[in-house]
């Protein structure tokens, strides 16, 4: 049978799995019972498991019948802190956590080639590395963290190939892009000082809510006037935090944010742009501030070779016309981590419905359209015996 034949053959366990694992979301490094449900359908299948590799992930080896090179698949684990507002049967148990970016499909899928390659292992030259990771939505770097674990050695890994669900392409059809593809992410924190006081005598008090809505606008600045505007570059504030009743000016407040961009001469300018604005700001209003950028490296820069191999696989398993090239993305990818250190490839998989309205990544009421999860199956169990054929021939 063919890998796409033996994709579809468990595409109700696949469901079922994303299922069961999109009702019990877990947040990052908290990925228990997904990491365990992970080891143990691993170890069904007899592959060699690995646990708590960078705290909560999980890896599989399939071993071929030959020696040869080795390939990895990653998916990542871990959901967001948001309520779920869709009405599904499998909708989140968990009050304010939610699979809202597809990892509850990652991961499904990625158990699903583990089942689909086990059946053609004795086909298999070389070996195959699945890597469940955690903690990809999260500042806590859950792909370095297992990297600096080992997770690309013994046996030393030679490529590695991963995919993200995408509500802009419709379910049955694939996106592709070579070179840089998601951009570099990172977040930072302001802490904003004041002087406590009544709120009847401002004068008398430093208003850290009042600098920080200066302070809000101002660094949206950066982008019309800072930078080349023809430069992919987002500065987005996510959390305001300060003050506790509505008649005392509050002497503290805490903005998060993250930015993503492209450029290595903003990444490497862009601390000292937004501390003069922070700066500048803080002092004009008698306040002070603490800063703290952390900024996520590189973009994701997918390999040209490995490129080509996802492509063809892409096109074998949904046919030419459904694969499509697609844009850069200011989305930020922790699989950028593997990119930087081996030959890789990251594909978007459509997951739209055609029938109904399609939500975006990170919405409370993002969904996917399951006809989409044997077609993703396919595509990593394919490209993974692509690899391994072509280098191993």
């Amino acid at each position: 049978m063919s890998i796409k034949q033996l994709a579809y053959e468990v595409e109700n366990e696949i469901i079922g799995i994303r299922r069961k694992i999109h009702k019990n979301p877990e947040l990052a490094i908290r990925e228990f019972e997904t990491s365990k449900l992970v080891a143990e359908k691993l170890k069904e299948l007899g592959l060699d498991v690995t646990e708590n590799v960078g705290k909560t992930g999980v890896v599989g080896l399939l071993k071929g019948k030959n020696n040869g090179k080795t390939v990895a698949l990653r998916a990542d684990m871990d959901a967001l802190p948001i309520e779920e507002e869709n009405d599904l049967e499998f909708r989140s148990l968990n009050k304010n956590i939610m699979h809202a970016c597809g990892h509850d499909a990652h991961t499904a899928m990625l158990l699903g080639v583990a089942a689909v390659l086990s059946k053609s292992k004795d086909s298999i030259n070389g070996n195959v590395k699945f890597i469940f990771q955690p903690s990809e939505e999260s500042a806590l770097g859950g792909a370095e963290e297992m990297i600096n674990e080992g997770v690309l050695d013994n046996p030393r890994v030679d490529a590695v190939f991963g995919l993200h669900v995408d509500p802009n392409l419709l379910s049955g059809s694939i996106g592709y892009r070579s070179g840089e593809f998601y951009a570099s992410g990172g977040g930072f924190q302001i802490d904003i000082i004041g002087k406590a006081g009544h709120g009847a005598l401002p004068h008398k008090a430093t208003d850290a809510i009042l600098v920080a809505a200066e302070l809000i606008l101002s660094l949206q600045t950066i982008k019309s006037s800072r930078i080349d505007p023809l430069e992919p570059f987002v500065l987005t504030i996510g959390t305001i935090n300060g003050g506790n009743q509505a008649n005392i000016i509050a002497n503290k407040v805490t903005l998060t944010g993250t930015l993503r961009l492209f450029n290595k001469e903003i990444n490497e300018n862009i601390g000292e742009i937004m501390e003069n604005i922070i700066q500048s700001i803080t002092h004009a209003y008698g306040a002070t501030y603490n800063f703290k950028l952390m900024l996520g490296g590189t973009p994701l820069t997918n390999d040209k070779n490995m490129t080509e191999i996802v492509k063809k696989s892409a096109i074998k398993i949904v046919g030419e016309e459904n694969v499509r090239l697609v844009p850069k993305t200011l989305l930020g990818e922790d699989f950028a981590c593997y990119t930087r250190i081996v030959p890789s490839a990251f594909v978007s998989l459509g997951v739209g419905f055609r029938d109904k309205k399609n939500f975006s990544l990170h919405s409370s009421k993002f969904d996917i359209d399951e006809a989409s999860l044997p077609i993703g199956t396919a595509l990593l169990a394919e490209s993974a015996i692509e690899f391994l054929n072509k280098n191993n021939n």
